[in-house]
């Protein structure tokens, strides 16, 4: 693991933890299973105390996204058939079947978030929106760099909005769309026409237009959640 992952600025110490950790685990660079540093590790890689350290890992046990067994360590926790029993961590486990349905809560939740963002988003923050959108343009002949470029745009977006729960929300959906989008790799995304959706997206909140932000945002997930219903349900049917 690299050690350089973890490293955060000194605000808000707990919080930033459980981002990043939620991040990792969302991107598959922590996997179902995988084992934590011990603690004194995750103190030294962070940079924080130990305080910090136990009440990420509380929070994150508590939601159900690591298992914590005294004389075993912490580990990622693995999808289980009990796993919507957990107020966010059930999106682990969720199924190809509950992809609709995932679509139309993502299309919500990323309503509220291009508004706040419209609102919130200092000049960094609108840096590094601009920054991923071009980084997709520069990858749209390699779909998998593409895909890693639409979810990295998507979680600037969460965090130029500056609310940890609905960028927690949307850290959590990563893992399913990721899963499903790379396993259908091959499906023609239409990427060119994502790149313009999005496009639409970042000149609405650069002009502090909610909800021009709102309306392109829809548009987008719109259109590209039906492609991804339609990618599972081929696979689903292969």
């Amino acid at each position: 693991m690299n050690k350089n992952a973890f490293q955060i600025e000194r605000k808000r110490l707990a919080d930033q933890i459980i981002d990043k950790l939620v991040a990792m685990i969302a991107d598959g660079d922590l996997k179902p299973g995988d084992k934590l540093p011990p603690e004194p590790e995750l103190m030294k890689q962070f940079g924080v105390g130990r305080s910090s350290i136990r009440e990420a890992i509380g929070a994150l046990a508590l939601i159900g996204l690591i298992t914590v067994r005294p004389g075993h360590g912490t580990h990622v926790a693995v999808p289980s058939e009990h796993a919507h029993t957990k107020p966010i961590g059930f999106m682990m486990g969720i199924g190809r079947d509950k992809v609709r349905e995932l679509v139309e809560a993502r299309i919500e939740l990323e309503q509220v978030i291009v508004k706040l963002a419209a609102g919130r988003a200092t000049e960094e923050d609108l840096a590094d929106i601009r920054e991923q959108h071009n980084v997709l343009k520069a990858s749209l002949k390699n779909r998998r760099k593409t895909i890693q470029a639409d979810l990295a745009f998507h979680r600037a977006l969460a965090k130029a909005s500056h609310n940890s729960v609905l960028t927690r929300f949307l850290a959590e959906m990563r893992q399913p769309m990721k899963h499903w989008m790379e396993q259908k790799a091959k499906y023609d995304w239409g990427y060119d026409k994502v790149y313009e959706q999005h496009d639409a997206i970042v000149k609405a909140i650069e002009a502090r237009d909610g909800t021009g932000a709102q309306a392109a945002m829809r548009d987008h997930l719109e259109s590209t959640g039906e492609k991804l219903v339609a990618a599972m349900l081929e696979l689903k049917s292969n």
